[in-house]
């Protein structure tokens, strides 16, 4: 009876090791697999939103008002003769 309970915890144990380990689909590749799907569908996500706003900017960009704005703001660019004085922030 010993002997039939020890066979069967290593046969057990055996196919255990060989569904974690060595198997082709084994759990630890599996495992890594899922971990780099969590991965790329969180910068799946960011690019998306990060698309999705500069879909906006584009489009605002084709208002002469706001390109000029934005210009000023984001590239420090003036007009002839005009003077700009920047404010630090704090």
């Amino acid at each position: 009876m010993l002997r039939d309970r020890r066979l069967w915890l290593i046969t057990i144990a055996v196919f255990l090791l060989l569904i974690t380990v060595f198997d082709r689909n084994n759990l630890l590749d599996r495992w890594k697999l899922k971990q780099q799907i969590r991965e790329l569908e969180r910068q799946r996500t960011y690019y998306l939103e990060k698309i999705a706003e500069d879909s906006t900017l584009i489009e605002r960009l084709k208002n002469d008002a706001f390109l000029e704005q934005y210009a000023r703001e984001h590239y420090l660019m003036k007009r002839r003769g005009e003077q700009i004085y920047i404010v630090p922030e704090k």
